[in-house]
């Protein structure tokens, strides 16, 4: 499948998480938060690097459903494999470590 494909995919997931979540159906959203980051990882993957602007943005999206879905290791995965390189441009590096903040001041 294509970066869009696999985009509006997790799109759709992640909107239903949201929804459900609003419902208070926090497991089940943690499930759809799961697969919308999964999705979004393989459109990632699918991306061209060159497209410096959308890399950024997948970027920060796929660690940020990674982070909604609880798998805080999977987030931090991805801020800190994209961060060691020069794909991204500044705003995805300043969110990404945004990111990483707060996982790291979150207290279970």
């Amino acid at each position: 499948m294509s970066w869009l494909k696999y985009h509006e995919l997790s799109e759709q997931y992640a909107i239903q998480a949201e929804r459900l979540s609003m419902q208070g159906q926090h497991d089940r959203a943690i499930e759809l938060y799961c697969l919308a980051a999964k999705s979004e990882e393989k459109a990632l993957e699918a991306l061209a690097p060159h497209k410096t602007r959308t890399f950024g943005v997948t970027a920060v999206s796929t660690a940020s459903l990674y982070f909604k879905a609880r798998e805080f290791k999977q987030a931090k995965r991805i801020a800190h494999n994209f961060l060691t390189t020069e794909l991204l441009p500044l705003f995805a590096v300043e969110q990404l470590l945004e990111l990483i903040r707060a996982m790291e001041q979150r207290k279970d």
